[in-house]
């Protein structure tokens, strides 16, 4: 996740096929960019879908979704 403008966020969450697959803290410190990563591997033969949350108290900003076939 790359976020190069706006009110930075204080966590960030993964998800996978719908479900919470990993949960970072960040460190709010506008205007500065924030960036995360998370690896995902060893997955078996199919398809998955994903979609990033960024959360601070003012709310939360979700990504659209996205498929990768493995």
């Amino acid at each position: 996740m790359n976020m190069w403008w706006g009110t930075n966020r204080t966590q960030f969450h993964l998800y996978e096929n719908g479900v919470l697959i990993d949960t970072q803290t960040l460190d709010a410190n506008s205007p500065q960019a924030q960036s995360t990563v998370t690896a995902v591997h060893d997955k078996l033969k199919g398809s998955y879908s994903y979609r990033g949350e960024l959360v601070n108290a003012s709310g939360i900003t979700s990504s659209d979704m996205t498929a990768e076939e493995k």
